[in-house]
């Protein structure tokens, strides 16, 4: 057991001498332009990609994450849902970048590896008191403080990304394993080496990958409590900003700090994905009990917002999402007429005067005020 714990270790310092001295390259990006707003998707489907469907997102953006469930029922698991939709997407657009969701804490049943996890209760997670931690309703969470937990975890992802058509891994729940509200939980010490664990994770799964594959991971996330940036930059490509505007997350303060961060890790060459919403999500009932068409009127009417925040504080690499969830029913597809009309490079950086953000691109200028909640995008 030393000397694996040896090894790992040698091949992380190795890693991390290489990234120091050569610096990562953007080769394995998916290829970005100012040319227009850049979007990306994210979603889980029922059933599988119709061809239509492959046809718009492959024509429409370079970079995809597929969630959990993805291509069930048409598919018995996730793996190969994802997989097949992969190889359709890539089939049609070969430099489309397809990353496979695969949650770092929490065990989802729709994947075939949650049937290794499950025979496994000694790497189930417990509460101090013994009795295990579940997140709700029997789901399970990963021990990441044990290596044979962590193996299983990389090899799940390394055989679904190196011997298949995906580009990389996305690493969810990052900011569920951290939480200090976890610490009642587990105690101090176990807290210590979960946390400890998850770093392991993260140097474990790029010499699993490789310097050509991406590992995303969620996320940045501010709220009156607890203010998260880029906090896991080491062997990561690419951060998610998942709640800007909602949630936990709709202060002006919270908001700024989102814009701010993005603009942050975006400098120091980083992809940023930049997640806005209508005013509304999946998780509120009011909105959900509308008719698809008046979801998507109030999504047209609102795009304003968080379009021109992205646009505030967005360096290359970054990409914006603007949907009500995470289904392919939450308005993954729907398009909007500013994603179609010339942006062009920004001029400078963004100017921050209170609550209000201004920036001009060659083809439009953007005022926000985080306060009022207010926007306004000039396309030239």
């Amino acid at each position: 057991m030393k000397n694996e714990h040896k090894k790992v270790l040698i091949n992380v310092l190795i890693l991390f001498i290489s990234f120091q001295s050569t610096g990562q390259t953007n080769s394995t990006y998916p290829k970005f332009s100012w040319d227009k707003v850049p979007i990306a998707f994210h979603f889980g489907k029922e059933g599988a990609l119709t061809s239509d469907e492959a046809k718009f997102i492959s024509s429409h953006s370079n970079f995809i994450v597929l969630e959990k469930g993805h291509g069930l029922p048409d598919y018995k698991t996730t793996e190969t849902g994802i997989e097949q939709d992969a190889k359709k997407l890539k089939a049609i657009n070969p430099n489309m970048k397809v990353i496979f969701y695969w949650n770092t804490f929490l065990d989802y049943s729709m994947y075939e590896a949650h049937n290794v996890y499950n025979k496994h209760p000694e790497w189930w997670l417990r509460k101090k008191d013994g009795e295990l931690d579940f997140k709700n309703a029997g789901l399970k969470r990963y021990d990441l403080s044990n290596p044979k937990v962590r193996k299983w975890w990389v090899e799940t992802a390394k055989n679904q990304i190196l011997n298949g058509s995906t580009d990389g891994v996305f690493m969810d729940a990052l900011i569920q394993v951290t939480s200090p509200a976890n610490i009642k939980l587990w105690g101090q010490v176990k807290y210590d080496s979960i946390h400890e664990g998850l770093k392991k994770l993260i140097a474990e799964t790029r010499i699993a990958l490789g310097d050509n594959k991406l590992i995303v991971y969620n996320g940045i996330r501010s709220n009156p409590r607890r203010n998260i940036g880029n906090n896991f930059p080491d062997y990561t490509d690419a951060v998610m900003i998942e709640h800007f505007g909602i949630i936990n997350s709709s202060s002006k303060e919270s908001m700024l700090f989102d814009i701010q961060e993005m603009e942050k890790a975006g400098k120091t060459g980083k992809i940023v994905i930049f997640k806005g919403w209508p005013g509304y999500a999946w998780i509120d009932k009011d909105f959900m009990a509308k008719p698809l068409k008046e979801k998507q009127r109030i999504s047209k009417e609102n795009i304003t917002f968080p379009l021109a925040s992205f646009l505030a504080g967005a360096q290359e690499n970054s990409y914006f999402i603007y949907n009500w969830g995470y289904r392919f029913k939450h308005g993954a597809l729907d398009w909007y007429p500013e994603f179609d009309k010339p942006l062009g490079k920004p001029l400078h950086d963004m100017k921050v005067n209170g609550w209000q953000l201004t920036r001009d691109f060659e083809h439009a200028s953007i005022w926000v005020n985080l306060e009022t909640k207010e926007a306004r995008i000039d396309w030239k």
